[in-house]
């Protein structure tokens, strides 16, 4: 895909005829994953494997595939496949895929720290929502779709996930303005006493991305974020955003799966073309 970010808001999964898994304790069954709460997790009985099939009830085109807020550890991988006559053949096979990508480029870390293969340290990833993408190189046309898990040092017992997106692409023919913004938000409360003392209510931090998609074609920007966003997703339903879909070191940090922090206007900056802001809020 062209270095351009990309903006999915339609979920098959969602809408999946059936979603089964090989192995579910029975109160968090793998249909949780059809869920926009992640904390509303599948889990399974075993901490080794784990298969998913998916029935999407037509053939459909996707781009991407995307496990949000799981607990596979650094040494485990995925196995993505689809087929159009349930696996009596198979249409595309990614083979087998590290779950995790690597965040070390050469001279990106302080002098003397090295991690082995730049795949991010368990302490860095409880840090963020831990989730594995998979950008297929072409756009595919499948119904059927088969997720194969294997960790076999998961030290935790069991395997676990919030949600599971696969979808159709939407990358913008001109790419974000310069001037995108990242930033982690903090919403713990600070009480500061008569003496002093400071005492802090701690809550969990989020990230938030805000950038400008200016000079789009009035029915490209009409079509895709008026309709497709704005209007079926708003502020109450989620969307996943990934900036740089090309440099996978930065996937763990601005990759966001997360739901519009408001739903702003569109405007017309010149002649037939057309600009948003837009800002995207993580879901944790």
């Amino acid at each position: 895909m062209a270095e351009k970010i990309i903006i999915s808001s339609e979920n098959y999964v969602d809408s999946a005829s059936t979603l089964t898994a090989d192995s579910a304790v029975s109160t968090l069954p793998v249909t949780n994953l059809q869920d926009i709460q992640i904390v509303k997790v599948w889990r399974t009985n075993s901490a080794t494997s784990a298969e998913i099939n998916i029935d999407l009830g037509s053939q459909k085109v996707m781009d991407f595939f995307a496990l949000i807020a799981h607990n596979l550890s650094t040494a485990a991988t995925v196995r993505w496949r689809l087929s159009n006559d349930n696996f009596s053949t198979t249409l595309y096979d990614s083979g087998t895929l590290d779950a995790w990508a690597p965040v070390e480029q050469f001279g990106g870390s302080p002098w003397g720290i090295f991690t082995w293969g730049g795949l991010p340290s368990q302490s860095i990833i409880s840090l963020y929502n831990a989730s594995t993408f998979t950008l297929l190189p072409s756009a595919q046309i499948a119904r059927y779709i088969r997720l194969n898990i294997a960790d076999s040092t998961n030290s935790a017992g069991y395997l676990e996930a919030g949600r599971l997106i696969v979808g159709p692409a939407y990358q913008p023919t001109i790419n974000y303005a310069n001037g995108v913004s990242f930033e982690f938000v903090d919403d713990s409360r600070v009480t500061k006493s008569r003496g002093g003392q400071v005492f802090v209510d701690e809550v969990r931090k989020y990230r938030r991305i805000t950038f400008d998609l200016n000079h789009l074609p009035e029915s490209e920007i009409f079509n895709n974020i008026f309709n497709n966003i704005d209007r079926v997703k708003g502020v109450s339903k989620d969307v996943l955003v990934i900036p740089q879909p090309s440099d996978s070191a930065t996937w763990l940090t601005q990759n966001i799966y997360g739901r519009l922090a408001a739903v702003g206007p569109i405007e017309n900056t010149t002649l037939s073309r057309y600009s948003r802001t837009m800002t995207i809020e993580e879901i944790i």
